[in-house]
């Protein structure tokens, strides 16, 4: 009676013991029991009450598979007993014994109590039997079903929790891959750079000794200060390959001068100067125990983002100033057209990038990694009315030590 399938795979998920082969009769007419006990007992295990209020008592303690009872009993209804267990237990089958002149109760039988069948009476010991044997297969499949379902859903949640160990697994070592590329590309880059570095660095002090000033001394000046940050850059990102980390050398630092180096390296950028460029710097800032060159470097990415997300004439502002508890802030907002929404939780995760194909998606994961190294941290904001606000958050240097990282 019970599908073969079902058997294999109760046996193969080892589901365990679904059939306690219990019975448990309930009427009030004593003789009635007896005689119904007789005709299972030889196969099953009985137990018999004569009321509903006894055979609740009965279910809470004793496992049962298939409740027997009379429909006419005083209190409590066998429909009343079987709604009730049914609450409780649903897994238990109910057969009621009724009057076959009872259409009511043989209705609310099968509609309000849910019950397996109900048998009229007098009733035939082999209906009786085949009856039960029914209701026990019945349960079984119930059972099997619902604890196939319970393993099928830990098991999906175990495989979906692999997989995505797995995706994790894949994914670092995709990034290290990359890393390793990187530093490779850095090294190489680096080595071309500092050339140029030595020779411009020249050029700046044969024109201090020629007193060459204006326009020429300022395009010399800019350029050796870009040189100097892009060198920054690449070894920063060196270093990451190599080791994870971005090494950094804290001394007290101005938070203005943090801010006027990275407008001279800015202004190299011929699209940086066709933005309105909005500088605010609040008078009397504490110093920031940072490594100069670091924050430069955090600033510039911070400030070609901006440059990027805005058209000529829009208005960027940067700005350092302190906040209500006495933190640094140094930030750099636009009136440009934001970060997309499904990217903000990744914004400063690597090779995440809103530029599409044109970033690489490290400029922002290096700027955490340095502000986190000085134990500030850098966040994201939607900037009213449109655009983006990004803001460095730092201690200053005589209480650097207790903020942390956020």
């Amino acid at each position: 009676m019970v599908d073969e399938n079902l058997k294999k795979l109760v046996e193969l998920y080892e589901v365990g013991e679904l059939l306690h082969r219990s019975l448990l009769l309930v009427d009030d007419d004593v003789p009635n029991l007896d005689v119904l006990s007789a005709v299972l007992d030889s196969d099953y295990k009985v137990f018999q009450v004569d009321s509903g209020a006894e055979a609740l008592k009965v279910v809470e303690t004793t496992p049962i598979d298939v409740i027997i009872s009379d429909q006419r009993m005083p209190e409590m209804t066998g429909v009343e007993l079987l709604e009730r267990v049914g609450k409780s237990h649903p897994d238990v089958a109910g057969i009621v014994l009724t009057a076959y002149t009872d259409s009511a109760a043989i209705i609310e039988a099968v509609n309000r109590a849910g019950a397996f069948r109900f048998l009229t009476k007098p009733w035939e010991a082999d209906d009786i039997r085949v009856t039960v044997a029914q209701a026990c297969a019945h349960v079984y499949q119930r059972r099997a079903i619902a604890r196939l379902v319970d393993i099928v859903s830990v098991r999906n949640e175990e495989l979906a929790l692999a997989l995505q160990d797995l995706e994790e697994a894949q994914d670092r070592m995709l990034h290290m891959e990359r890393l390793g590329t990187m530093g490779r590309l850095t090294s190489g880059v680096t080595h071309d750079v500092r050339n140029f570095l030595m020779g411009l660095a020249l050029l700046e002090e044969e024109c201090h000794e020629q007193g060459v000033g204006g326009e020429m001394k300022e395009i010399v000046t800019v350029s050796l200060a870009g040189l100097r940050n892009l060198m920054g850059t690449l070894e920063a990102m060196r270093q990451f390959a190599r080791g994870g980390t971005v090494e950094v050398s804290l001394k007290p630092v101005a938070p203005a001068d943090v801010i006027k180096d990275s407008l001279t390296v800015a202004k190299m950028d011929l699209e940086f100067r066709k933005r309105n460029v909005d500088v605010r710097v609040q008078d009397g800032l504490p110093q920031v125990n940072g490594d100069r060159q670091r924050l430069v470097q955090v600033m510039v990415n911070l400030i070609r983002n901006a440059v990027q997300a805005t058209q000529p004439g829009q208005l960027m502002t940067i700005a350092a100033i302190t906040d209500l508890d006495g933190h640094v802030l140094l930030s750099v907002e636009d009136e440009g057209k934001g970060i997309p929404a499904d990217l903000v939780d990744d914004l400063f995760e690597p090779f995440s990038s809103s530029k599409g194909d044109e970033g690489m998606g490290l400029g922002l994961y290096m700027a955490r990694l340095t502000v986190e190294s000085h134990g500030g941290s850098i966040e994201y904001q939607d900037r009213p009315g449109g655009g983006a606000r990004f803001q460095v958050l730092m201690s200053p240097a005589e209480r650097s030590g207790g903020m942390g990282i956020q």
